[in-house]
């Protein structure tokens, strides 16, 4: 069981405990990642493939997909759509105090089967739900406006009383299992993932990989690099670096056995990718940011 704490995690690298963007770059991350709290995407114009550790999500424009920011998770694109969108990343200690909307948020999300979710926002409601982004945006940018804290816990929570009114909506009426998803192909792809899940962290074999899914090696290497950007071992790394992020931060387990756990075949090699990857060691990195 992983145990995140993001009120300390976030204080560590001076995270900001709300934040809200409007981007039209297609800057994205190149790896794999994560990072504390929660995110909410309403893309506005293109199109867009977040990648999670079991699911997989093609938004267009005018969905919104949120999630829980500390999942394993990459954006990829293609090439020639635009990328516009509203960010909005907050953690659980942002309100200063209890909220029922919020609660019931957080809670809808933990309760799914993976903590991501697409709502499919009708046309109609889009200049009610950018209203309520103009707010935040505006009380973000201005810092003299007067309990400009207390504003932003206010807007924030009629964005989620507006996400949660539509969650209920949309289960009314099954919208929700409409979602156009590319299905043959996300099915492959998420197939592909549940099989490395299975694998990671073991003395893994890419024909034994492929022999499982019933794929050509070569197919299966061509397709996962053309989908996800990155080959099937460098997606095993970054998932083995994630883990043993995780690990570090949450646990005393010695670095020896969390090279053993995340499936390293010796310590050494494991502080070298470590290092190649983080930018510091195993050590330096359970130092900074360890949290119990």
């Amino acid at each position: 069981m992983r145990v995140y704490h993001d009120k300390l995690f976030s204080k560590i690298f001076k995270r900001p405990k709300f934040s809200i963007q409007a981007k039209v770059d297609r800057k994205t991350a190149a790896n794999f990642h994560s990072h504390s709290g929660y995110e909410i995407v309403w893309l506005q114009n293109g199109e867009a493939t977040y990648i999670f550790e079991e699911k997989i999500f093609h938004l267009t424009k005018g969905q919104i997909l949120f999630f829980k920011s500390t999942d394993f998770h990459k954006v990829k694109l293609n090439e020639g759509n635009p990328y516009e969108r509203i960010v909005t990343l907050f953690s659980e200690d942002f309100l200063r105090f209890d909220h029922p909307i919020f609660e019931k948020f957080i809670s809808f999300l933990n309760k799914l089967s993976s903590p991501q979710y697409v709502l499919n926002l009708q046309s109609w409601k889009e200049d009610q739900l950018q209203r309520i982004v103009d707010h935040l945006l505006f009380e973000q940018d201005n810092e003299e406006q007067w309990e400009k804290e207390s504003a932003l816990e206010i807007y924030l929570l009629e964005y989620l009383l507006f996400l949660g009114r539509e969650i209920q909506s949309s289960f009314a009426q099954n919208s929700h299992l409409m979602m156009n998803r590319d299905s043959r192909k996300v099915e492959m792809l998420e197939r592909i993932l549940k099989e490395i899940n299975e694998v990671w962290n073991t003395d893994w074999r890419l024909d034994t990989l492929a022999e499982s899914l019933h794929l050509n090696k070569y197919y299966l290497c061509h397709f996962f690099k053309k989908e996800f950007g990155l080959t099937v071992h460098e997606y095993i790394l970054q998932r083995r670096i994630y883990e043993a992020k995780n690990l570090l931060q949450s646990t005393i387990v010695p670095i020896h056995q969390v090279s053993e756990k995340t499936g390293f075949s010796s310590s050494s090699n494991f502080i070298r990718n470590f290092k190649q990857q983080v930018h510091m060691t195993p050590k330096e990195y359970r130092k900074k940011t360890h949290i119990l």
